[in-house]
């Protein structure tokens, strides 16, 4: 038996004492059944790398805090050791099933949370999902999976689920009442086309899904583009990671990110910036600890809070917020001057290296360290651990995208990639870290405002001509709005109908306040989602659509893995898959759209993007297959830019970037500390989903603030208290909670909770690029609530 030293603990517990150890309310350890193998304290601090078990005296499992309670440890209750456990003795408490597991039916799909896309096995019992396992299909998570993915299925089952097609039968002021599928397809069909004829089609917009498939979203933009006859069509990447794939289309011809996961377990050097993956990606996380502690490799991370990333990392370079492009310029720099730049790639396989070097000049570890506050040393260390390495990644995440200059960061990322030559062989490359679940999915099927299916170009004639032949109908030839653009044109009158499926802006988008009024003022509003949220609460149709556990079809991750869902139980009353509803609607309208199912819409997609051409659902059994696909006989690309880039020329392109806050938020007397927000482990985008999942919403029922101890002391806060944060856009009343994990003069807030929404705080300045909301600096303050 190898146990890793720290694990091991001299204390006792004595199992007569402690019957039992528990993680109310996801599992418990019930000694009776142990036989001491330990494999939960093994997998627990050698795979997730967590301080929570020792082993006692006796040889049995026991928690390092010497108690009964996992919240006294590090335990981040990913219940890894529930599956290694083979006796039962650890217990999964939100199993709700009857049957023996081995009777039960077992379902292999893809997690609907975040975009690391996570292989599960559904259990079920008399058509209900009654637990979720974890698989070892998929390369994407090799049996590892987190909170979320293990114990927040529940929500499936939730009362509040859609299961009837809802309209306000007697306008605006009436409530919304049952109908039936026709009569709410119908009255759809003639409030869009009445508001389309009156006003044009360019006062009709779309929000698509990345919690919808593939499929799914191809289908909504192309009844937006053909049935509607507009490009206003857009969704959440917006306000994530648009930045950087603008930045990236820009320095080497695509948006994809270029590594794969089995690269992270093979990298020797890390760069994450603006990531705090544990919380936002933990699956991921645990491949860059079995990257560092199996292999030794180096990680670098930079961010202004001491996350828990920080705790394994070799250097921690903590910048001050929105200094990222000085800070990166300023590794470049050491590493132009250490003369450790790849000259050979840069000769074969870049170009404007001498314009881009010649900007660096003024970003000395000095002129850093006096903008960013990150010490030169440490600068120095963290530019030659990338540098020397010799495969490298970078990783990051909303840190460096949501700034008004969020592309700038990204391409600064980019640029560091490129002088390294760390881009286009195995344990290399750049991994922006996607939110959703099919986020890169549905900017592949572009849902987007300026882009067609396959990233082919609005502009140009002859890509539109192809479209066009295809769809039997004339493509609008000029960008459409943005969401938050159309947002905008909702509030000022110039928006007059909308369709929103799976998005929740009242929420997601900044200044909430203003996006709730521009939606009430419009004609006509149609929400299509699982539960009734705060936009769906302002629609004069509402559509029940069906899970992703209800239906078929396929998401795309992080690492443009496209993967099966397999339909594992049944929608719940009348609810239906999105692209059922989609189809009907754009017929009733007079654009006919019918399929014989996902598979035959996946075809479709596949005649017209060159990147899925070989994607077929028949070949999408185990890890799936990662584009680019050429053909029905191609295996796949797990890592792009081997031996050339997307671009003209053929070459990576250095872009000249500066650091540069004019715009941002700046603090001032009435508004001196700085608001940043993100969010938790177990919770997910606005909450629909996360907090009807009765485990994670026990865990962290409501939102606390994040304030510095110097800033508590200095605004008579207190840890627990109630305190009222206020920007010029809003104000929330939130719980304190008193950490040096954010920096002085900076809080802390997530986004998840409606009752206090973050977003009734910010403000809608955007990267004038790509439109992605500054949601990372925003002037606040903070006061006690008696």
């Amino acid at each position: 038996m190898n146990v890793s030293t720290k694990a091991l603990g001299k204390e006792p517990v004595d199992p007569g004492l402690a019957q039992s150890l528990v993680s109310w309310p996801f599992f418990q350890l019930e000694y009776e059944k142990c036989i001491k193998c330990v494999q939960c304290v093994r997998i627990c601090d050698e795979v997730q790398h967590r301080s929570v078990y020792k082993v006692d005296a006796s040889g049995y499992p026991a928690l390092v805090s010497g108690t009964n309670d996992y919240r006294d440890t590090q335990c981040n209750n990913c219940g890894q050791c529930v599956s290694a456990c083979p006796t039962g003795a650890l217990k999964d408490l939100s199993d709700t099933g009857v049957m023996p597991k081995n009777l039960r039916q077992k379902t292999t799909t893809t997690c609907c949370y975040c975009g690391v896309g996570c292989a599960i096995e559904i259990e079920t019992e008399n058509g209900k999902m009654v637990a979720v396992n974890p698989s070892f299909d998929s390369e994407a998570n090799t049996g590892n999976l987190c909170v979320k993915g293990r114990f927040g299925m529940d929500f499936l089952h939730h009362p509040d689920r859609l299961t009837t097609p809802l309209m306000r039968k007697g306008g605006k002021q009436s409530p919304l009442e049952q109908v039936s599928w026709d009569e709410a397809i119908a009255f759809t069909a003639k409030r869009l086309n009445e508001v389309k004829a009156e006003h044009g089609a360019h006062k009709l917009g779309g929000l698509t899904s990345a919690r919808a498939t593939n499929e799914e979203n191809y289908v909504f933009q192309k009844m937006v583009r053909c049935a509607f006859g507009t490009n206003n069509i857009d969704h959440c990447a917006r306000l994530c990671h648009m930045a950087s794939a603008v930045a990236f289309q820009q320095a080497v011809g695509s948006g994809a990110p270029s590594a794969s996961t089995p690269d992270i377990r093979l990298a020797s050097a890390f760069v994450i910036c603006g990531s705090n993956t544990t919380v936002t990606h933990p699956v991921i996380s645990s491949q860059v600890m079995k990257a560092k502690y199996e292999s030794g490799a180096k990680i670098v991370v930079i961010d202004p809070r001491r996350i828990e990333m920080v705790d394994h990392a070799d250097v921690w370079l903590r910048a001050k917020g929105g200094t990222n492009v000085a800070v990166l310029n300023g590794l470049a720099y050491i590493i132009m001057k250490e003369g450790l730049a790849n000259e050979e790639f840069i000769k074969a396989r870049t170009e404007n290296w001498e314009s881009y070097i010649q900007n660096l000049e003024r970003y000395t570890p000095e002129y850093v360290e006096e903008v960013s506050g990150v010490p030169s040393d440490r600068l120095r260390e963290a530019a030659l651990i990338y540098a020397n390495a010799e495969r490298g990644m970078t990783l990051w995440g909303m840190g460096i995208t949501q700034h008004l200059t969020g592309v700038d960061g990204a391409l600064a990322m980019a640029n560091l990639s490129l002088m390294t030559g760390h881009v286009g062989t195995p344990g290399t490359g750049f991994m922006p870290l996607r939110g959703q679940s099919n986020v890169q999915g549905c900017c592949d099927m572009q849902g987007h405002n300026n882009k067609l299916p396959g990233y082919h170009d609005i502009s140009n004639p002859e890509h539109r001509a192809k479209f066009e032949a295809a769809w039997g109908a004339p493509m609008p030839e000029d960008d459409g709005f943005t969401v938050v653009r159309m947002e905008e044109a909702a509030l000022d009158g110039t928006m007059k109908a909308m369709y929103i499926m799976g998005e929740n802006p009242v929420g997601s988008s900044p200044d909430i306040d203003e996006v709730r009024e521009g939606l009430q003022r419009l004609e006509f509003l149609v929400v299509q989602d699982l539960f009734l949220s705060d936009t769906a609460a302002l629609a004069d149709v509402v559509f029940p659509a069906a899970s992703f556990a209800e239906k078929d079809g396929t998401f795309t991750n992080t690492e443009r893995r496209v993967q099966l869902l397999r339909k594992a139980i049944d929608p719940p009353g009348k609810a239906r898959a999105d692209w059922e509803i989609l189809c009907d609607v754009a017929t009733a309208m007079g654009y006919e759209m019918s399929y014989d199912g996902t598979a035959a819409i996946m075809e479709e997609i596949a005649s017209l993007v060159p990147s899925y051409a070989g994607v077929r659902h028949e070949r999408l059994g185990g890890s799936g297959l990662q584009w680019p696909v050429f053909d029905t006989d191609h295996p796949g690309t797990r890592f792009l830019y081997e031996k050339d880039f997307p671009t003209p020329s053929g070459r990576a392109v250095f872009n000249v970037v500066h650091q540069d806050d004019a715009g941002e938020d700046a603090t001032d007397d009435r508004y001196p500390l700085n608001l940043n927000s993100g969010r938790l482990l177990e919770h997910y985008h606005t909450g629909t989903m996360s907090r009807r999942s009765r485990g994670l919403d026990h865990i962290v029922p409501e939102g606390e603030v994040e304030v510095n101890p110097e800033d508590a002391r200095r605004y008579s806060l207190d840890d627990g208290c109630m305190g009222r944060i206020a920007t010029k856009h809003g104000s929330i009343e939130v719980k304190v909670l008193i950490t040096d994990r954010t920096p002085e003069g900076a809080i802390f807030y997530t986004f998840h909770f409606a009752e206090a929404a973050a977003n009734r705080l910010t403000g809608s300045k955007m990267d004038q690029v790509s439109d992605t909301p500054a949601f990372k600096r925003t002037a606040a303050r903070i006061d006690r609530v008696n």
